[in-house]
C-alpha cells in the first residue's frame, strides 16, 4: 500500500451518493475503520523507520568517524582521515542516510493523508445534514 494507491481509493470512498443518503450515512463508521487500520499501519511503520534511521546514522558516523568494524571498510573503503566536525556532513549525504530519510518523508506523507481523510471522514454525517436540511428547505417543509 502506497500514497498514490490511498489517494485513489479516498477519491473513490469521499463520494457521497446523493440519492441513497442514508447507505451513505451508514457506510461511514465502514470508512472510517479501513482508513483509522491504514493510519496506525503507518505509524508503526514510521517508527520502524525512525528507529532504522538512528541505527543508520549511527553506523556511517563510526564508519566517516573511522571508528568502524573492519568489516565496514572491507565493503566500501573511506581512505579520507576527517576531523570530527566533518562528520555529520558525511553522513548528511551519505546515500544509505538519505535512502531512509526519504522513506520516513513518505510515512509522515502518508500519515498527513491520512489524518486528513479522517478528518473528512468525520465531517460526512454534517455534510449528509447539511443535505437533507437544504433539500427540507428547498422543498419548502
Amino acid at each position: 500500500m502506497n500514497l498514490e494507491t490511498i489517494q485513489e481509493m479516498w477519491a473513490k470512498d469521499s463520494v457521497i451518493d446523493d440519492v441513497m443518503l442514508d447507505q451513505a450515512s451508514l457506510h461511514i463508521p465502514q470508512l472510517h475503520s479501513k482508513y483509522i487500520t491504514l493510519h496506525n499501519e503507518f505509524s508503526l511503520l514510521l517508527k520502524k523507520a525512525k528507529q532504522e534511521l538512528n541505527r543508520t546514522t549511527h553506523l556511517r558516523t563510526l564508519y566517516y568517524s573511522g571508528r568502524g568494524t573492519p568489516e565496514m571498510y572491507e565493503d566500501t573503503p573511506f581512505d579520507y582521515k576527517l576531523i570530527r566536525s566533518e562528520v555529520p556532513s558525511w553522513v548528511a549525504v551519505d546515500q544509505s542516510v538519505n535512502k531512509v530519510e526519504m522513506k520516513v518523508a513518505l510515512y509522515e506523507t502518508t500519515l498527513n493523508s491520512l489524518n486528513e481523510i479522517l478528518k473528512q471522514i468525520h465531517q460526512m454525517s454534517f455534510n449528509i445534514k447539511n443535505i437533507i436540511q437544504w433539500r427540507q428547505f428547498a422543498s419548502g417543509n
